[in-house]
């Protein structure tokens, strides 16, 4: 009787939870195995040296990680994303795609210095234009030396940024889930940037050296206006590297107006 009673008990097993990193943990926001592997092929890449050199693997994996959060898969997106002014932006040719692939059908109607974009799904339409002149008017088109830039040029340069221009306003007003994890369209993002930051781009158009066969002559109209529009005189007579540095002066002066003043605590 006895050695049954001591067949029948069991002995006790007691489990020992294993503590686990955060990082090993599979959740709905992270997948650990996911996140490796995007290490890993961000630091192969950047070592391939195949890739421009503003790229590193933390940019790469941001990239991967927004692509993957749009459904895209890892070369796609290092291809679709771009950064400006530490902004993840989504470059145009991808945007329309993500519009279908959402359902909606696009359709463009470009006249000289204007475009109007369409987007259907079902019942549902939205429709925007843009004109070349509207997009003057909100700085997008020119440097801060007054010269219109290389993307804004007459043609089919023009026409691809009036047609992204008209698309970010569409897509921001009725659809901005078609954006997903990026801010808005590249080719937009790189007019705006300087514009929304009050800073200066530190490209070469901004550099106030003035080749010396140009430093004497008239300043361009381009110039004249800006002058003005930026709140100086023009005075008349003025030499373009005068008007170069009387443009840099005022719009260091407007940096200053639209910095926020600093708050204790």
């Amino acid at each position: 009787m006895n050695d049954q009673i001591v067949q029948n008990q069991q002995p006790e097993i007691k489990s020992e939870i294993v503590p686990q990193k955060a990082s090993q943990i599979r959740t709905d926001f992270f997948d650990p195995i996911v996140w490796a592997q995007m290490t890993g092929m961000a630091q192969k890449f950047v070592e391939s040296k195949a890739l421009a050199q503003s790229e590193n693997a933390g940019t790469l994996i941001m990239k991967m990680q927004a692509g993957r959060e749009m459904g895209m898969g890892p070369i796609e997106s290092i291809k679709s994303f771009y950064f400006v002014k530490g902004i993840i932006n989504i470059f145009g040719v991808a945007t329309t795609r993500r519009l279908r692939e959402h359902g909606w059908m696009l359709e463009f109607r470009d006249t000289p210095n204007t475009c109007t974009a369409t987007i259907t799904k079902g019942n549902e339409k939205y429709s925007d234009t843009l004109t070349f002149d509207e997009a003057a008017k909100s700085g997008w088109t020119k440097d801060y030396n007054g010269n219109l830039k290389p993307g804004w040029l007459e043609g089919a340069n023009r026409k691809l940024k009036l047609r992204y221009g008209v698309l970010s306003l569409l897509i921001k007003t009725y659809v901005p889930e078609v954006l997903g994890s990026a801010t808005d369209i590249a080719e937009v993002a790189d007019d705006m940037a300087p514009i929304i930051s009050g800073e200066i781009k530190t490209t070469p158009s901004l550099e106030t050296k003035v080749a010396p066969e140009r430093a004497s002559k008239p300043a361009t109209p381009e110039q004249m206006k800006t002058i003005t529009t930026l709140g100086g005189e023009a005075v008349e007579g003025i030499t373009y590297e005068d008007a170069t540095l009387k443009i840099k002066e005022l719009m260091q002066s407007k940096i200053k107006v639209v910095e926020k003043p600093q708050t204790n605590g």
